[in-house]
């Protein structure tokens, strides 16, 4: 076999073998929640020793971000989806809401995982290579639809195109404001008395009429 094919074939192993450690750490999480997440677990649920993972992960943090950032693609990528299809400018800034509520509604242990304890993980935000993985995420999120609204502006009109970048972030911020009030509801048992179409059409005809007053449709 020729050097590079089993290079490709060694990648396609390991790739296939985080894969697996992944789904495993996604059913400990699922059964005991990140308090009961430890490498010993995952291990267990693997089948092998907890050694052999190290291979693959440092630490429980570092597999900890690892769900966390497939989680967060698989949402920036529902979004960016809906961007794509979206038939102007001011739909793909309403997509940034449909997208977002749409894919953590009926996911709110994943939302609640995503943003409640990344921030308490032992990981370099700061790194230079997880930034490098984290921020284009944000051009799926709402770059995207910042990208179309300020494109879709009238001709011979003038506009700061970080206006529209502003406007798709607070689209994004309001989506993740009715996510975590959500969370905490019913957390409690307590559930909102609106339903999440409505509250979603009230953000989207919210920021629909904001975009018209600036030009955008």
């Amino acid at each position: 076999m020729a050097a590079p094919a089993r290079t490709r074939l060694r990648q396609r192993r390991r790739d296939g073998s985080r894969a697996e450690i992944l789904d495993a750490t996604r059913a400990v999480l699922a059964r005991g929640g990140v308090a009961g997440l430890t490498l010993d677990a995952v291990a267990g649920e693997l089948g092998v020793t907890k050694q052999a993972l190290y291979h693959y992960f440092g630490s429980k943090d570092a597999l900890l971000f690892e769900v966390v950032f497939a989680e967060s693609a698989a949402a920036a990528a529902a979004v960016e989806a809906g961007c794509v299809a979206a038939p102007d400018g001011v739909a793909a800034l309403e997509a940034v809401i449909r997208g977002y509520v749409g894919y953590y509604a009926p996911r709110l242990d994943s939302y609640r995982l995503v943003t409640m304890h990344v921030q308490q993980a032992d990981v370099d935000a700061a790194d230079p290579a997880l930034l490098a993985r984290i921020r284009p995420l944000n051009e799926q999120l709402f770059g995207l639809a910042a990208t179309r609204l300020h494109a879709g502006r009238p001709r011979g009109r003038r506009a700061d195109p970080l206006a529209a970048r502003r406007l798709a972030f607070a689209a994004h911020i309001a989506a993740h404001g009715l996510l975590a009030m959500k969370a905490l509801v019913e957390r409690f048992h307590d559930p909102l008395r609106y339903r999440d179409d409505e509250l979603v059409d009230e953000l989207c005809r919210t920021f629909r009429a904001r975009a018209t007053q600036e030009g955008y449709a």
